[in-house]
């Protein structure tokens, strides 16, 4: 037999529009009788509101739980007992990407289907197959678990999402900017085969996604109830097409100096970081990936403009972290090794890049 994989990308069912949240009731009802649903402080209580009268009409015992802690291992071992425990026939996750993290590991623990309902565009990971988790203790960065399947369904409300923070819409805006310039990664030649099928793929698909929010992202932010229909656009952008890059990214060498900041962040400063968003952590890496792959400067004026207006962090220190030469050292290290740089030129290029955040 010749060589094999598997490449996960997108979800069983992709529910959008005003008021879908309403249908929730009727998905679970595709899977089983009983949902095991979790989320956060805010989110949780936003959903439950609107769909409780529902649940109990179609005579679906639902179990809410509330995520109070890190997306640990631990934590989805403990929810995973609890959901067989209570006998339950579907996981529903609600809220944030911590949230969808969770949800799929405990799904998959659980052997249980799942469902996923964000409530901003700041979650691709409501439709991607691989879960980011933290240490129980600290919240810091552990590990990363790649789902066994597909997320089964996704309802992405309009209403809720185009209701949802600013800060969350520009999280989410630069999280999936970044998938361009960490796809190209500083090569001249993107085309096939000069690089893979599935960098290709990915890199043919991240370049829609910067094209599409470097134009209409700003609008969206501004007023997102403004355009409903370019609103919709952005949210099946921002969890559709770009948790597929993730997909196809998964077999290919993706190298990624923003997320690789993220991730040092997370690992080595939880305490100092926690009051950052993903993607604004992420959105300061883009201005180093940038600088290192050596993009224009009209290119990178130009997202660093677009951080501006959205009122983003646009240097270590608005993150929480002081950029001293011992921190700096942790962060460059640890980018170092998660991406494996090697090349002289390379880590030359990643120095100009951290002298950007500085």
């Amino acid at each position: 037999m010749g060589k094999t994989g598997m490449l996960m990308i997108g979800v069983s069912r992709f529910i959008y529009g005003e008021g879908v949240v309403m249908k929730l009731p009727e998905e679970i009802k595709r899977y089983a009788d009983s949902a095991f649903f979790v989320g956060g402080s805010i989110t949780l209580p936003l959903v439950r509101d609107k769909v409780e009268e529902k649940l109990k009409e179609e005579k679906i015992e639902a179990q809410w739980n509330l995520m109070d802690e890190p997306n640990s291992v631990d934590f989805t071992e403990r929810l995973s007992k609890k959901a067989l425990e209570e006998k339950t026939g579907v996981i529903v996750a609600v809220g944030g990407g911590k949230c969808m993290d969770l949800c799929k590991v405990i799904s998959d623990m659980s052997r249980l289907p799942l469902i996923t309902v964000p409530t901003s565009v700041a979650t691709c990971a409501a439709s991607s197959a691989v879960s980011i988790m933290y240490t129980k203790d600290t919240g810091s960065y552990d590990c990363s678990i790649q789902k066994e399947k597909e997320v089964d369904s996704v309802i992405a409300d309009l209403d809720i999402i185009g209701s949802s923070p600013s800060r969350l819409f520009a999280s989410g805006i630069l999280d999936s900017i970044a998938k361009l310039p960490e796809i190209v990664n500083g090569r001249a030649d993107m085309r096939y085969p000069a690089v893979s099928i599935f960098k290709k793929m990915a890199y043919m698909n991240s370049t829609f996604i910067y094209d599409f929010l470097t134009n209409y992202g700003l609008k969206v932010y501004k007023n997102p109830q403004a355009d409903k229909e370019l609103l919709r656009d952005l949210v099946l952008v921002n969890l559709i097409i770009t948790s597929m890059v993730s997909g196809f990214s998964s077999g290919s060498d993706q190298l990624a100096i923003a997320h690789g900041l993220y991730d040092g962040m997370r690992k080595y400063f939880p305490k100092e970081s926690k009051g950052a968003l993903h993607g604004e952590i992420v959105a300061v890496g883009v201005l180093m990936q940038m600088r290192f792959n050596n993009d224009t400067e009209e290119e990178y004026q130009k997202i660093l403009n677009l951080m501006k207006e959205m009122k983003m962090p646009t240097k270590l220190e608005a993150l929480g972290v002081e950029p001293s030469s011992e921190n700096l050292a942790r962060l460059r290290e640890w980018n170092i090794m998660k991406n494996n740089i090697t090349e002289k030129t390379d880590l030359e290029r990643l120095d100009i890049a951290f002298q950007e955040i500085i």
